[in-house]
């Protein structure tokens, strides 16, 4: 017991020499230090990724870029999906000498979310301040015509089920 005792505080009294003479606190200050900074990064990051949907102000814009989240929720987009989406910009938004540009900016704000769920928790204010009652059903009519081109998936379906609850079109779980 007192060999395993002086082999205790022997330990201590290195760890201790360490810690104050040999820059141990310095050591655990920038361990400390590094990783707040990166926590810090990482949190900049995700609002630079946001900030391009948290610009979106109209609900035309808004849904299109739901309407390319939606066709990526199975895989990549079809050529259809997105044939209909232009469709729906055309007819529903009547874009039509904006079309391209109003496209480009939706396909690069898509790209840059992390999913529907993101946008369609940024965009639900938007939306019910925004949109009617018959609006609101137009825009899920929208989503899931884009969701059947391909195949209709449980996750597009779960998808379509979280924006009716965050729009007001079904009742909250």
């Amino acid at each position: 017991m007192p060999i395993i005792a002086l082999l205790f505080s022997t330990l201590a009294f290195w760890v201790l020499y360490w810690f104050i003479r040999m820059g141990g606190i310095d050591h655990v200050q920038s361990i400390l230090t590094r990783r707040k900074e990166e926590a810090r990064r990482a949190a900049v990051r995700e609002r630079e990724r946001s900030t391009s949907l948290r610009a979106i102000d109209d609900p035309r814009d808004a849904a299109m870029i739901l309407m390319l989240l939606m066709a990526r929720i199975p895989g990549d987009p079809t050529r259809e999906q997105i044939a209909a989406v232009e469709q729906q910009a055309r007819t529903a938004f009547g874009f039509d000498a904006e079309l391209i540009e109003r496209m480009t900016q939706a396909r690069f704000i898509a790209s840059r979310a992390d999913g529907f769920e993101q946008a369609v928790g940024l965009f639900s204010d938007l939306f019910n301040k925004s949109l009617t009652g018959s609006e609101k059903l137009e825009l899920v009519a929208m989503l899931e015509a884009v969701a059947s081109l391909d195949r209709r998936s449980e996750a597009a379906a779960e998808a379509v089920e979280l924006l009716k609850r965050r729009i007001g079109l079904s009742p909250q779980h």
